[in-house]
């Protein structure tokens, strides 16, 4: 297998307690210990090769367009071929949302992309840190193993391990936010990793049906046809007394009005905002919206003017919505 490219950007997996006890990126001393984990485990790739690099050094609660542009950028310059995998480590407070990202703008890429995080630093005998790498790595060489029994969809991906002690695997643009007073990771279509290593070590995975076009369909992805990500979105998130006239929609193209567990947001007071976006020229979009909405409230957002995204996270929508205003070709999908 050829080397796997490790991109090093921070987070609690890459922290080391600074002069004031506290937990502090540094990337300079993570990678060899990262690395020495894999090493001196009984992992079948514990010899694998790596180049890394570490475009970043900050943890993820820090994270911006500015700095999503400076890993974009350290990614475009390499040429994937050279390279069986590549993994970047991220913070866990962030990581819900650069996974979506590079979801999007790796659509397409052959070779697999991991993210990798921690609910403690390396050097704590409770992080999960050095599993979910490991596990990461071995899963790259699933994938190189059988290529074509993974769908694109599948090719990005987080690997973590949850408290109950159980590695999940999950498509990065499905990965849900880690809740609050939780170091645990969710997504819809998440996977008991074990059980699926274990299941491909005895026969090669089977395609399904459903995924030949999808598989076939490999093109050069977006990231080498974009320019700069820049701050196009407004996000906002709905509770009780929001104000929307305090929302200053000058500097945006899109709105993305977060929505309740029902697909539902504020019925009396958005459709004026929703009307106000669309007279200035913004686009106006509420996610996520189930198919089968059944409130007269959604209906009413919906008539007013805003534009349901539905099947994906709201993070997902908001890394297509940034991506579709930086990518220099036409787009194939659409968020409607």
């Amino acid at each position: 297998m050829k080397k796997i490219l490790l991109i090093m950007t921070g987070g609690t997996i890459c922290s080391f307690r600074d002069s004031t006890g506290h937990n502090a990126a540094d990337v300079g001393k993570a990678a060899p210990l990262l690395i020495d984990v894999l090493r001196e485990s009984e992992s079948p790739m514990k010899d694998v090769e790596f180049e890394i690099i570490s475009p970043l050094d900050t943890l993820s609660e820090n994270m911006s367009v500015e700095k999503w542009n400076i890993l974009l950028d350290a990614i475009r310059k390499v040429r994937l071929s050279d390279y069986s995998g590549i993994i970047i480590t991220h913070g866990t407070d962030t990581l819900h949302m650069t996974s979506p990202l590079i979801a999007e703008v790796m659509e397409g890429s052959l070779i697999p992309v991991g993210l990798v995080a921690a609910q403690k630093p390396l050097w704590d005998e409770d992080s999960n840190g050095g599993e979910n790498f490991i596990r990461t790595v071995e899963y790259i060489a699933e994938i190189n193993r059988n290529p074509d029994g993974y769908a694109a969809s599948e090719r990005t991906f987080v690997i973590y391990r949850n408290s109950d002690g159980i590695c999940k695997l999950h498509k990065a643009s499905e990965l849900e936010r880690c809740g609050n007073f939780s170091e645990d990771f969710y997504s819809r279509n998440m996977k008991n990793l074990q059980k699926i290593l274990e299941e491909n070590s005895q026969a090669d995975r089977m395609i399904p049906e459903e995924t030949v076009t999808d598989i076939s369909d490999r093109r050069e992805p977006k990231l080498y046809h974009m320019s700069a990500l820049k701050s196009t979105v407004m996000m906002i998130d709905p509770y009780v007394g929001i104000d929307y006239d305090t929302f200053d929609i000058s500097r945006v193209k899109h709105i993305l009005q977060l929505t309740y567990h029902s697909g539902t947001a504020d019925s009396e007071k958005l459709p004026a905002f929703i009307k106000k976006c669309t007279a200035a020229g913004v686009d106006f979009y509420l996610a996520p919206v189930p198919r089968d909405y059944r409130y007269c409230s959604t209906f009413g957002l919906i008539s007013a003017g805003a534009k349901p995204i539905s099947d994906i996270t709201p993070w997902a929508a908001y890394a297509k919505l940034l991506v579709e205003d930086a990518v220099d070709l036409p787009q194939e999908h659409t968020l409607g």
